[in-house]
């Protein structure tokens, strides 16, 4: 016969190493710093802010039992508990054990609640805080039996509703006046705890959901084999190409808000320029900031340094980086532009977007798609899921969430209509791997999946141009010349008017892209192609702009036009020659202003030569979240192995215990201890008292003999 369990440590004292591991991967705030013993151990774990902190990560199952023993007697009995929940006990075991392994819940045949929870808890399952005045059980169920013979319905409906009850009619009257309903201090009418509770039949839950339920939809289907994965490629180049946009802060440098974050109107532009809707543009940028990508100095968003490293590694490696910052971010880039609890639009790029244990929840989220690969899963099932592994985040959060999951996932190739693509398969590996790992399988299932890029293009009379196949990366300045016309197996893009202007407008070398075309193309360059870019790159005045102070070079009527164009004014320009002028402002502003006046600005170095379309950056990257504290809470500072064996050689006796863990060893075991306290004038005052509580640096306790509590701070206790 095992003995009795007296108290929390008495439970942590029947664990195992392994069960004590699996409490502090759970709540790693209870290891920082280290206990010395598991008494100290219990005190915290019973301690006011741990608690509810643990309590916020409970699954519905463990909620539901939570409230039952809050509102049952101490020590209720697990058949009591699973019939309180309209379950069986057998139901109730594994959430249960969940509990008691959480540290929140200690006992076997008699289970006991620890007190933060079961004090804190006021309104637990819709009842009323329980009150002085409350009627006996005995008394409740006398008044709901007599008024059952005359308002059946009525009392179905109290039933498993809230407490509060609204109305002033003549049913409110006859409510009242059965004791169902009594009036408040505040004036307004709620059934008392004892009387709800009677109308359960004594139960706390309607019914118990023990296991999640499974998401729904449409089945997975492919018209050509291996489309759905093509598509997913395509996606994530897709990405790619968009973040590649990020170069163009150089040149036209979008603003930073007062509060922070991007303007509604520049991203729109931004979305705009790059001919992709806004949601997919928000999230790649959101992820770039979160990767450390692009920052601002206070005025204007750039590329980092960070951004200078990026930028030369291959596609895939690329990808990869830009979708873990995703899975591992704290934002959310699909409300973006919605008002927050204040009214205040959400700026992307802002802690606006920041949301606590999102992290969390939309890996909960990618997980629960990997266990259903046959379906499209409806919005509306995950958050059913979502609630159930969340069950005290509000519900619009858990919608709203599950919506920017389904957007931002597709944006990146992760995702395809509610289901895992097979990038988003290995996404989800990848989230409990090293960043080393995690790094190789993202990277090698992209290049796995991805056909090998090509390198040709095919050109027509028509001024079209086809990409056979995945466009390389010396391909890609193509699509700043032309529209495309169509994707998919190939790449159709066509030349005009419009596109070529367009080009030259951004500052791009038409005789470069027709040296491109000449090594790329597998027939000789059409006529009419070169007609137009040299014709256009003709028409549009070349302005040469250097790095040194900043000089201006180009024809002498191009250099009059620029000199009288009022949205020049502010370069204050310097003729040194006809053909060459100077101005202080920097090289950026001038391209900036050159490009506002109408003429085709081109970055050139100081050797004369066109400058790329690169340049190096000094804007500090690193990430934008703190590596060691995340939103999500503390985390371990050492291996839960480690930890466990150092709280053990406490325990043993190994380390002397400080003034504050012998007294969380006294709360943990609800015992007595002789307490000095510093008075005003230096001297010690002794008492015999009982420690209730440690926080914050203050200690809770009760004098032996007295009712009332007092409160001291800690570092005034002295013990004998």
């Amino acid at each position: 016969m095992s003995a009795v369990i007296r108290s929390l440590a008495d439970s942590l004292r029947r664990f195992g190493d392994d069960r004590l591991e699996a409490l502090l991967v759970a709540r790693p705030d209870l290891a920082s710093p280290l206990p010395k013993g598991l008494g100290p151990l219990a005190a915290r774990a019973a301690g006011a802010t741990s608690a509810r902190r643990a309590l916020g990560a409970l699954r519905l199952p463990e909620l539901h039992l939570v409230e039952a023993l809050a509102v049952l007697e101490d020590g209720t009995a697990p058949s009591a508990l699973a019939a309180a929940v309209s379950s069986q006990p057998a139901t109730i075991s594994p959430a249960l054990e969940r509990l008691t392994t959480l540290a929140l819940v200690w006992g076997e045949d008699e289970l006991h609640l620890i007190r933060p929870l079961r004090e804190g808890l006021r309104t637990p399952a819709g009842l009323a805080p329980a009150a002085a005045e409350d009627p006996s059980a005995e008394t409740a169920a006398q008044r709901v039996a007599a008024a059952r013979t005359s308002m059946p319905e009525v009392l179905e409906t109290l039933a498993w509703g809230p407490a509060a009850v609204e109305g002033h009619g003549r049913l409110a009257t006859e409510l009242r006046e059965a004791g169902i309903v009594v009036t408040g201090d505040d004036g307004t009418l709620h059934i008392p705890r004892s009387v709800h509770l009677a109308l359960r039949g004594g139960r706390v839950r309607r019914s118990h959901a023990a296991r999640r339920p499974a998401p729904e939809g449409p089945e997975v289907t492919e018209r050509i084999a291996g489309s759905r994965s093509a598509q997913a490629v395509e996606q994530a180049f897709e990405a790619l190409r968009l973040l590649g946009t990020v170069r163009g802060f150089d040149e036209d440098p979008p603003g930073v808000l007062r509060r922070g974050g991007l303007p509604q109107r520049d991203l729109r532009r931004l979305a705009e320029r790059a001919g992709a809707p806004v949601p997919t543009v928000a999230t790649v940028l959101q992820s770039a900031w979160q990767a450390g990508l692009i920052g601002h100095d206070g005025q204007e968003w750039h590329p980092t340094r960070d951004w200078d490293a990026h930028r030369v590694q291959a596609p895939e490696q690329r990808w990869t980086e830009l979708v873990l910052a995703w899975a591992h971010g704290h934002h959310l880039a699909a409300v973006v532009g919605t008002p927050d609890s204040s009214g205040t639009g959400r700026a992307l790029l802002s802690d606006l977007t920041r949301r606590d244990g999102v992290r969390t929840r939309r890996g909960f989220l990618l997980r629960t798609l990997r266990t259903c690969p046959g379906i499209h899963a409806t919005a509306d099932s995950l958050a059913l899921c979502l609630a159930w592994a969340f069950p005290l985040v509000p519900a619009e959060v858990i919608e709203e969430e599950t919506a920017a999951l389904l957007t931002e996932g597709e944006a990146l190739g992760v995702l395809d209509g509610g289901a895992l693509t097979v990038l988003g398969q290995e996404l989800v590996l990848a989230l409990d791997e090293e960043v080393t790992e995690a790094d190789a399988r993202l990277t090698g299932a992209l290049r796995a999946a991805a056909p090998e890029p090509v390198g040709e293009v095919l050109l027509d009379a028509d001024l079209t141009a086809v990409v056979p196949g995945r466009p390389a990366e010396r391909l890609l300045p193509l699509l700043d010349w032309a529209d495309v016309v169509s994707r998919g197996g190939a790449l159709t893009l066509r030349f005009s008017t419009t596109s070529v202007r367009r080009a030259l407008g951004a500052g791009r070398d038409a005789e470069a892209l027709l040296v491109l075309l000449e090594d790329a193309s597998r027939s000789p360059i059409p006529q009419a192609l070169t007609y137009l870019l040299r014709d256009e790159q003709r028409r549009h005045g070349r302005v040469q702009v250097s790095r040194a102070t900043t000089v201006l070079t180009a024809e002498s009527e191009v250099l009059d036009l620029l000199q009288v164009a009022p949205e020049a004014s502010a370069l204050t320009l310097h003729r040194l020659a006809p053909t060459v002028a100077v101005t202080l402002s920097d090289p950026g502003f001038a391209l900036q202003v050159s490009r506002q006046a109408g003429l085709s600005p081109q970055a050139v170095g100081p050797d004369g030569r066109p400058a790329g379309p690169e340049l190096a950056h000094s804007l500090p990257g690193g990430p934008v979240d703190p590596d060691l504290v995340t939103v999500d809470g503390p985390e371990l500072r050492v291996p839960a192995a480690e930890a466990v064996a150092r709280i053990r050689a406490a325990e043993d006796g190994a380390t002397d215990l400080s003034v504050t863990d012998r007294l969380l060893d006294a709360i943990a075991h609800e015992g007595e201890l002789p307490l000095g306290i510093v008075d005003g004038r230096g001297g010690v005052v002794v008492k015999q008292v009982r420690p209730l509580s440690l926080e914050g640096g203050r200690l809770r306790a009760r004098e032996r003999g007295q009712d009332e509590e007092f409160t001291v701070l800690v570092h005034r206790v002295t013990l004998g």
